[in-house]
């Protein structure tokens, strides 16, 4: 017996010793936040300064100093995070990760982006390649003075590979990825649909029912014109065109599409503001994760005998040395995704596919063949082969419709990636930046920019092709100049907004983005959100200032959904709920309701989900119709809001499968549906509100494979407000990734707030600082705090 005692407390010993080893191997891996750290690689000392959220700033006597040193905090706070950017795009997940990583590196491996970062880094000025190679030298000296290698590193029983100078380009690339790639999948459905239909064709060959389909545009449109044009699409196609009723198939509702990435912005010009400065909003909506997106920070340059001083504050992306918005002083920028027409997909007849050629019923077409190795962890590594013709790479192989798909995107193009966002940093008015905006190389974004002087103006930062084809995203360049590229100055209204929706009215530039898809919507998201931005902003009336721009960001009313409600509750009359208790409960629930995504509201909720049932039922049908084959992936357009109310509206019977009487027996139906559907989730239909579905929780990467840590990774579980066709977005754990609002000159009196804390440290006391002020729409200052650390780097 006193044996056993002896061995169990030996075995307690043991573990109480590994936990604390582990607890001090964690503690070796946070970086050392006071004091001089000498180090190879700089020209003169540089000051690290945090406040207590964590925010540093950087103070340096060169632009190269400062890129060194922002490499060296990154790499300190952030560097898995910027391991996991760059690995995404080079296809080298796997690496770390083993066989479960594979099928993700097989997309990226397609399009090769790690050579493509490579001719971006030797094409690119010597200046700039200087910058991004101090930058990984700033990199490996962060990691070499950590007591310890990063914890996930632990973790993963793996060593940090070092940081190269063209890791830093493809950081850029997984921001192409995440914005662009799933456009492919959209353009091989919206392809698929037209060779199915009948009827004429239209512009650009495209048929011409595909308009109804695929509207250029609808009554939420909020172009930033006045007054908007009036774009609309297709009328209803008649049932010699397109007949659902005579379809014979089998109901078919895919899953919901998942929410698109998206964000907000606006300019409000000098004339309107408290300061006379520009005033600029912006919040990006990405997924969000631990640790955030974006890391906040201040980069000085002091003034020396070769360089102007310099003063940017605002978001970085951690693997990359550039501000990414916010403001120099002088010049305020924000930005949003933009969609428009950036890659292209291609069918071809294929009968066989042997490695080196596709058999058409023409004749065998050659295709080159690059092999690419992806390495696993622990396993043999898994070759990839890459087919090419002259209309892309092969994505994907569809046997039974003997079709090839082959794709092509301007990312692939060194041409339309380049570094000369850093030009920037020293634009000191809005006319400067639209000169540099045509040779900015970044995935599409619309850009609002305002200045010191008051002026405001919106453009494209991205490198445009002039051609307008369909075949542009293979040719590239000729490249937009500052005499074509798409822009809006100082527009009459004195305000300027965009919300991934249209903002061009003019029939040019609408073409330079949409090319040959202008006429069908050119992927805009639906005008919702930025109609309900547009009336906040011209409802100001003069003296604005940044707590009315944080007023419009976490505006969450339900204006979008109003008219769902309301055709609801005259579909759900007295005969239909005879006998119905569920409906009418359904009915009474959504007649009190709170008309915003608020956190218990249980009407938001039932008409939310009333309308996203309907809009897939419908799509539904009508790719049925088209016979046209049906996955996870066949979502309903953004823009399919406008032919969906026109067809609830009018109804015709030509366009309803007929396994449905009516068309108000179909949208019953769809009652019942959701009411299903709810069931599941919530027996208590009282109990459904919006919070307990949007209840977002923000994780670590690895959390998952470590349920037990969970709590210790992740940030707080919490319900919050919001939805993605209101300006505050937030549809799980999509949503505001940061949100900020500054006039150039006047940060002190700016906010900026992100989900997430500044260090990806769980140990950190800045792991989770600001998350609570940003989940609770708190105005966090815009500039770093009071200094509570100092660190100095010195040579």
């Amino acid at each position: 017996m006193r044996k056993l005692s002896y061995c169990g407390a030996a075995l307690l010993l043991l573990l109480v010793l590994a936990v604390l080893g582990g607890y001090l191997l964690l503690r070796a891996s946070l970086p050392q936040l006071e004091g001089t750290l000498t180090t190879a690689g700089l020209g003169a000392p540089v000051t690290i300064s945090r406040d207590a959220r964590g925010v540093p700033t950087l103070v340096a006597h060169s632009r190269s100093d400062l890129a060194f040193a922002t490499g060296f905090v990154h790499a300190q706070d952030r560097f898995f995070e910027m391991d996991l950017e760059r690995r995404l795009a080079g296809g080298e997940l796997a690496e770390l990760f083993g066989r479960v990583a594979v099928p993700e590196d097989q997309k990226t491996r397609l399009f090769g982006f790690r050579t493509v970062a490579r001719a971006v880094l030797e094409s690119a000025p010597a200046e700039q390649r200087a910058l991004l190679e101090a930058y990984a030298r700033g990199v490996n000296a962060g990691l070499a003075h950590l007591g310890s290698r990063p914890w996930e590193y632990w973790l993963l029983r793996e060593k940090p590979a070092p940081w190269l100078a063209e890791d830093s380009v493809l950081t850029v690339y997984s921001m192409w990825w995440d914005l662009q790639a799933n456009g492919l999948r959209r353009e091989i459905l919206r392809r698929e649909i037209n060779a199915r239909l009948g009827g004429p064709a239209c512009a650009g060959g495209w048929k011409c029912v595909l308009g109804f389909l695929y509207p250029a545009g609808t009554s939420w449109d909020a172009p930033d014109a006045a007054p908007p044009s009036a774009l609309s699409g297709a009328p209803v196609p008649e049932a010699s065109v397109l007949n659902v009723r005579d379809a014979a198939a089998a109901s078919v509702v895919p899953a919901h599409a998942p929410p698109a990435v998206g964000s907000n912005s606006w300019a409000v010009a000098g004339t309107l503001t408290a300061t006379g400065s520009a005033l600029i909003a912006n919040d990006m909506h990405l997924g969000q994760r631990v640790p955030p997106v974006w890391y906040h920070a201040r980069l000085k340059v002091t003034d020396s005998a070769t360089e102007a001083p310099l003063d940017l504050n605002g978001v970085m992306l951690p693997g990359a040395p550039f501000m990414v918005a916010g403001s120099n002083g002088h010049l305020a920028w924000g930005f949003t995704n933009s969609y428009g027409s950036w890659l292209s997909v291609t069918p071809l007849p294929c009968v066989e596919t042997p490695t080196h050629e596709l058999v058409t019923p023409q004749g065998p077409l050659a295709l080159a063949v690059a092999h690419e190795l992806i390495q696993v962890k622990g396993e043999p590594p898994v070759s990839l082969e890459v087919r090419t013709a002259a209309e892309g790479v092969l994505l994907q192989l569809d046997p039974a419709l003997a079709t090839c798909w082959f794709g092509a995107w301007l990312a692939q193009l060194p041409a339309a990636t380049n570094l000369n966002l850093v030009r920037l940093e020293r634009a000191r008015s809005v006319s400067e930046a639209l000169e540099l905006a045509p040779e900015i190389g970044i995935p599409h974004q619309n850009v609002v920019l305002g200045d010191a002087d008051g002026h405001i103006a919106w453009s494209i930062f991205g490198r445009i092709p002039e051609d307008t084809g369909a075949e542009r995203a293979l040719h590239g360049p000729p490249w937009t100049t500052s005499s074509d590229h798409p822009r809006i100055v100082d527009p009459p209204l004195g305000r300027l907004w965009t919300a991934n929706a249209r903002v061009a009215t003019d029939a040019r530039q609408l073409e330079l983005i949409g090319a040959d898809v202008a006429a069908l919507g050119a992927e805009y998201d639906l005008g919702a959100r930025a109609a309900q931005i547009r009336d906040s902003l011209l409802a100001l009336k003069g003296g604005a200032t940044p707590a009315d721009m944080l007023r419009i960001q976490l505006d969450d009313r339900a204006l979008f959904l109003a008219r769902w409600r309301t055709l609801l509750l005259g579909l759900l009359d007295a005969p239909s709920l005879q006998g119905q208790p569920q409906r009418a409960q359904f009915r009474q629930l959504i007649a009190s309701w709170q008309p915003a995504a608020q956190v218990d509201s249980v009407g938001y909720r039932l008409v939310r989900a009333y309308h996203d049932r309907t809009l897939q039922a419908v799509w539904s049908m009508l790719l049925e119709a088209v016979n046209v084959p049906q996955d996870e992936n066949s979502w309903a357009p953004a823009q399919f809001e406008g032919p969906l109310w026109t067809l609830v509206s009018e109804q015709p019977l030509h366009l309803l499968a007929k396994r449905y009487p009516s068309w108000p027996a179909f949208l019953r139906q769809q009652v019942d549906e959701t009411l299903t559907e709810l069931a599941r989730s919530c027996p208590q239909l009282a109990n459904c509100t919006w919070g307990s579905h949007n209840t977002v929780r923000i994780r670590h990467p690895l959390s998952r494979a470590l349920p037990a840590l969970a709590r210790f990774l992740d940030m707080p579980t919490l319900e919050l407000p919001g939805d993605h066709d209101m300006p505050r977005v937030q549809d799980g754990t999509l949503g505001q990734s940061e949100r900020f609002a500054v006039s150039p000159g006047h940060e002190d009196q700016g906010y900026l707030t992100i989900p997430g804390g500044q260090s990806g440290h769980p140990l950190s006391p800045y792991y989770r600082a600001g998350f609570l002020g940003w989940a609770r729409g708190a105005p966090l200052p815009f500039l770093p705090g009071p200094s509570e650390h100092t660190l100095t780097l010195a040579p």
